[in-house]
């Protein structure tokens, strides 16, 4: 264990949290409602990990959010609201969609809407088959063919190429999803999101998201919170009864002693360091393989405001867009404001989003024929490592298995999008499942 300095005592907690995210805040929040004393460890320096909201009343009176934008309209969403009494409203996509291949310029045709609506039906139905799949990764053994079946094939199997329009779009952010288990796609586009496609979603009457974690930051106050703070080691085998983490901002270092840890982090194993992993726990994380994904808000003059150009590849059976790339460039609230999505197979600079936004923007203008100026970069948003995925033989052969059976070795618990999905919602209802199943009792 990591020794402290006279200015920075040793805070003793019932639960150390790492990530302040969507899992993190969750986590704690709820604990500190159950009466038990937490500390919650983030390198940024405020709560909301993918939630970021750009507010300067010099460019737009409103928030704008250019990372998580819309809920589900979910009873935990509602509860989680209304505890910081936090009023919501609810919203929809309401903008026109522009699908065409930012490479080739080839505009994408929209497929006939009964069509559409009777493949997205039938994929449906299929993902109501998977009832076990609605919170979490407790999967059978075996795994069902059809589950770690690549998606394209599923496609081909149950007639869904008519949905590929609307659900591709969707599931872009996937990267390569036809060559992808089905059991991704089908965590991904899950039955909530749908739901929410097809009735709307909720957001606060705010319009600022980031709302809930200043509320949340300010329950927890400065005892429940070390921000802007890295984890440099950790010693969970040197005592029966507790973890020991010990943390750095700027030259001072502070130890937490906690009877457990909530990991709300993605587990790569750079996302980890610091961390004294296991060997089991290096095997299961070392097989992860994920993407690079990107957001910036942008603002460009001279384009409509309530068009959504979106980036399809036209070569491809599945539309799949080439990357690295600008999958889509969203309206916003905003006149001028723009929301861009960037996805890339391997990690980029700050520079190098910049750069690939500016060239995709290139087709943008001829598509639009609008020779706006080059956008000003208001905002970058960078939410990597994105899509943690393994195999489909590693799942058959007990993957996530493996990965469930980690919660509560070594008092450690574990909840981020990896043991869910990356709909917020999702994460809260997995994060409380996790409370209440496991890390409570340990308590």
């Amino acid at each position: 264990m990591s020794s402290t300095t006279s200015t920075s005592p040793m805070l003793t907690r019932d639960v150390c949290i790492i990530g302040g995210g969507a899992a993190g805040t969750y986590a704690a929040i709820r604990l500190q409602q159950l009466d038990k004393s937490v500390v919650v460890i983030d390198h940024k320096p405020r709560l909301g990990g993918q939630t970021t909201t750009y507010t300067n009343p010099a460019i737009t009176p409103l928030p704008i959010e250019y990372g998580v934008t819309y809920y589900q309209n979910m009873s935990i969403v509602r509860d989680f609201f209304g505890h910081f009494n936090i009023p919501l409203t609810y919203s929809a996509f309401d903008y026109k969609i522009d699908m065409f291949d930012f490479v080739t310029g080839t505009v994408i045709p929209a497929t006939a809407e009964a069509e559409s609506n009777a493949a997205m039906d039938r994929y449906i139905a299929k993902l109501r088959e998977y009832p076990y799949l609605r919170v979490g990764l407790e999967l059978p053994d075996p795994v069902p063919e059809d589950l770690v079946m690549p998606f394209g094939e599923f496609v081909d199997k149950y007639d869904l190429e008519a949905g590929i329009g609307d659900l591709g779009g969707s599931i872009d952010p996937l990267g390569m999803w036809p060559d992808l288990p089905t059991l991704y796609v089908m965590k991904y586009a899950n039955l909530d999101v749908l739901e929410g496609d097809r009735t709307g979603f909720v957001r606060p009457k705010s319009r600022n998201n980031s709302e809930l974690y200043g509320d949340a930051q300010k329950e927890l106050g400065e005892e429940g919170l070390l921000l802007g703070s890295e984890v440099v080691s950790m010693d969970r085998d040197g005592s029966a009864d507790w973890v020991y983490v010990t943390v750095r901002k700027a030259e001072e270092e502070t130890t937490v002693q906690a009877k457990s840890l909530v990991v709300a982090v993605q587990p790569s194993l750079d996302s980890l360091k610091g961390f004294d992993l296991g060997i089991k726990e290096q095997t299961l994380f070392g097989q992860f393989k994920n993407l690079f994904f990107y957001t910036a808000l942008v603002r460009v003059k001279g384009l409509p405001d309530r068009t959504c150009y979106m980036n399809r590849g036209a070569n491809d059976p599945f539309l799949i867009p080439q990357l690295p790339g600008m999958l889509v460039l969203k309206p916003t609230e905003a006149s001028e404001l723009k929301v861009a999505n960037y996805l890339s197979t391997k990690a980029l600079s700050e520079e190098e989003v910049k750069q690939g936004m500016l060239h995709d923007m290139d087709s943008i203008r001829r598509r639009a024929n609008v020779d706006f100026p080059d956008p000003d970069f208001l905002a970058i948003g960078d939410h990597s490592p994105y899509q943690l995925t393994v195999s489909a033989e590693a799942i058959e052969n007990g993957f996530y298995r493996d990965l469930n059976s980690l919660q509560g070795e070594r008092r450690t618990f574990y909840t981020a999008a990896t043991w869910e999905s990356h709909s917020t919602p999702q994460i809260w209802e997995f994060t409380e499942q996790m409370l209440q199943s496991d890390l409570l009792k340990l308590l």
